[in-house]
């Protein structure tokens, strides 16, 4: 197969480039949201524009639905108030999950996927260079396929089950 301009990626420099695509994403999605992370970093999650972004989101399409898995739960507690608040009032349409404990060496990045076309990625949580695709079906499809397989595995996090949600 050709590779073709929509398979090829913008490449992002700095945190705040990764924090106005994130929230750029998520305007743009229609019916799907799959965050994949490693602690839900306050600077591109945590902020309230970020959650209104979500809740205009799932509150736009009765079918719109947010699913988060999260390697350290414990510390998205902290640093994402806005998004679990939100979570609070919609439950149904905001889930959260930590991955299995024998995947959760292989999943080291974040993963910021809509309508499982457009796809923003980070391969550690350290990385300042992000990629972007705004239209990649196949690659959305495959990450989207690999974030199912691992929400499918995991289990309610037990410090985000704590809030009482």
């Amino acid at each position: 197969m050709e590779q073709t301009e929509l398979d090829t990626p913008q490449v992002l420099h700095g945190r705040s480039a990764y924090a106005a695509k994130a929230l750029e994403l998520v305007r743009a999605a229609h019916s799907e949201l799959l965050l994949y992370s490693d602690v839900l970093d306050r600077a591109f999650y945590g902020g309230e524009e970020f959650a209104e972004a979500v809740k205009q989101f799932v509150l736009g399409n009765q079918r719109a639905h947010l699913q988060v898995l999260v390697n350290q739960g414990q510390q998205a507690r902290h640093s994402v108030p806005h998004l679990l608040e939100l979570w609070r009032h919609l439950s149904s349409r905001i889930e959260f999950r930590e991955p299995a404990e024998h995947q959760r060496e292989n999943f080291r990045g974040e993963w910021l996927i809509a309508d499982r076309r457009t796809l923003l990625e980070r391969t550690t949580p350290e990385a300042l260079e992000s990629k972007f695709w705004a239209q990649a079906p196949r690659h959305g499809k495959v990450r989207g396929d690999e974030f199912e397989a691992c929400w499918n595995e995991g289990q309610p996090s037990p410090e985000l089950r704590s809030l009482g949600i």
